[in-house]
């Protein structure tokens, strides 16, 4: 009874991550199929508040947007406002594939390890049609990316291994543990390349999340503090709570840091 109630409560704080909704004249949709990996996506881009053509924002592309675009969109016109700072323009990448596909870099749970494919999609295909539709910067300083679990893995990944494509990562309760650790591992190879970079990278764990889940993460955030001296780094244990019912803190920390370095 006690791991189903822990389950409840979960399951209610992740929904809570959904309540918030989005003026629907905000909100563009279109649809883009890739020759990269053969994923047909469906693309939700929320306007930031007081949107203006003649303007430059900054993007931020989110990760499951079918589970957290809409409380990423509230927290960020928040952060906004309290920041006085201009808002963002979210990019929100549907699932074209498994969303495990996509996002792990090695074969898991059935998927075939389609992150690289999926990092090229982004950067050949949807950045540029975005940078060519929208006034945003085309800068990698003006480029972020938000996920959780293996959206959180992928942003690591990206952060490791496509280093060029993003200057802000906020990944959520990664799962790091996933290919013996393969991003650490690859993080160790690519490192000479990419610690000349700069930028931000937030990174969060629930302190109640299993165990596998906690080492490789602490282990990847001390190699950000001992080896990217020029990235901005903020780690944040969501005290109390598990894997899903994390993000309803996790999330406003990580757009409250990011906004931070805007």
């Amino acid at each position: 009874m006690k791991s189903l109630s822990l389950f409840i409560c979960s399951w209610l704080l992740f929904a809570a991550c959904k309540k918030n909704s989005i003026e629907t004249e905000r909100v563009q949709t279109f649809t883009i199929s890739s020759s990269i990996n053969n994923g047909t996506y469906e693309i939700k881009v929320v306007l930031p508040k007081n949107y203006s053509s003649q303007k430059k924002y900054a993007t931020l592309y989110v990760l499951d947007p079918e589970w957290d675009l809409d409380f990423v969109a509230s927290e960020c016109d928040k952060q906004a406002v309290v920041q006085q700072k201009e808002g963002v323009l979210l990019i929100g990448i549907g699932w074209g594939h498994d969303r495990v596909h996509d996002y792990a870099p090695v074969p898991l749970r059935g998927g075939k390890g389609g992150a690289d494919a999926f990092a090229r999609f982004i950067e050949e295909e949807l950045v540029s049609k975005i940078e060519k539709d929208y006034p945003v910067a085309v800068d990698r300083a003006h480029r972020g990316i938000i996920g959780h679990s293996a959206g959180g893995l992928f942003a690591a990944h990206c952060f490791v291994n496509h280093n060029e494509l993003f200057g802000h990562y906020m990944a959520l309760s990664p799962s790091l543990w996933v290919g013996d650790q393969v991003v650490l591992i690859n993080e160790k190879e690519q490192r000479s390349e990419n610690t000349a970079g700069s930028g931000s990278f937030f990174l969060a764990v629930g302190e109640l999340e299993q165990e596998v889940m906690q080492p490789p993460i602490a282990l990847f955030q001390k190699t950000l503090g001992d080896y990217y001296p020029h990235y901005k780094h903020q780690f944040y244990i969501a005290r109390g709570l598990d894997h899903m019912g994390s993000k309803n803190s996790t999330i406003p920390k990580a757009l409250t840091f990011y906004f931070q370095q805007l």
